[in-house]
């Protein structure tokens, strides 16, 4: 899970926002508060979302399990922050990102590398660059103690 305590300046800080908007199941939420109206993501593989409007449609209409389907069992995200490093307005950091189904099958693990760019406070990129190889990965067995009711009651089955 991300902490946004783990940050050393308030650029770092922003930058985890979004990644625990997405742990928290928030993104769509926090898309317009954290990125700039051009606002770009970039996934490895996938094509670019250009501007606040094309992120939250996608986000809205399936997410990424509209290119990968893989993730069509996905019920929510969680981040492992592995590091982060900043230099100005450009903002690194290393993770490893899991995609959970509702029984707790880890559906996909990338090991994430990410630029985050900030414009005027706010995200302007979001570049995650991983091996792609992920989207055709085979799920993790059911973690043990995984309970999506304790992290997420309103997903649980």
């Amino acid at each position: 899970m991300i902490d946004l305590n783990d940050a050393s300046n308030e650029n770092e800080r922003l930058a985890l926002a979004i990644f625990k908007a997405m742990d928290d199941g928030k993104i769509v939420e926090a898309v317009p508060d954290l990125t700039t109206p051009d606002f770009i993501w970039s996934n490895s593989g996938l094509p670019d979302l250009c501007g606040q409007d094309e992120v939250i449609a996608l986000l809205t209409s399936g997410g990424f399990a509209n290119e990968i389907p893989i993730l069509a069992e996905m019920t929510h995200f969680t981040a492992d922050l592995v590091h982060i490093a900043s230099n100005g307005n450009v903002v690194l950091t290393e993770r490893i990102d899991h995609h959970w189904a509702a029984d707790g099958r880890d559906l996909m693990t990338p090991h994430i590398c990410g630029v985050v760019e900030i414009r005027d406070g706010k995200i302007a990129r979001l570049h995650d660059f991983y091996d792609t190889a992920c989207y055709q990965q085979t799920p993790t067995a059911i973690q043990a103690g995984f309970t999506l009711a304790e992290r997420h009651p309103e997903r649980a089955l």
